[in-house]
């Protein structure tokens, strides 16, 4: 129990570092013309996954249960195969479809290696944190 906080803690002051660290990024590109919005973007969204994630661990804890059980174990591996499989296809439409997404969301012929890089690990992120959001309220795992 004591442990669970303290890894909680752990986790929160993490968080808070990159957000922190996103920020200030943030603030020292805004005035460039060729801003990595990726660079800032994906922080941010890993940073609102963490904050849900350690809002529902710091309940559980709360009310005297552990951090991890059983289930929340075979939810992170569900969650985790099923975001792994989705993001192989994700990225092979990153791939096939670039001139697309460099058109519409940069507004550039090409995607540089960092706007892929984002691009891919954005979805995995979502990818994975719809996964674990359907397991985490489905009833029965397999």
């Amino acid at each position: 129990m004591k442990n669970d906080k303290f890894r909680l803690i752990i986790m929160a002051i993490l968080t808070v570092m990159v957000l922190a660290v996103a920020a200030l990024y943030a603030f020292e590109v805004i005035g460039e013309k060729e801003t990595n919005l990726g660079a800032i973007i994906i922080p941010v969204i890993v940073v609102l996954f963490m904050v849900f994630f350690i809002r529902k661990r710091y309940k559980d804890v709360k009310e005297g249960m552990p951090m991890e059980d059983e289930r929340s174990k075979k939810v992170l591996m569900q969650a985790s195969a099923a975001s792994f499989q989705f993001s192989l296809y994700w990225l092979l439409a990153v791939s096939l479809f670039e001139p697309f997404f460099a058109r519409v969301l940069f507004d550039v012929q090409k995607l540089d290696a960092s706007q892929t890089v984002g691009g891919g690990i954005a979805g995995m992120a979502i990818f994975f944190f719809i996964f674990w959001l359907y397991y985490d309220k489905k009833g029965k795992l397999i």
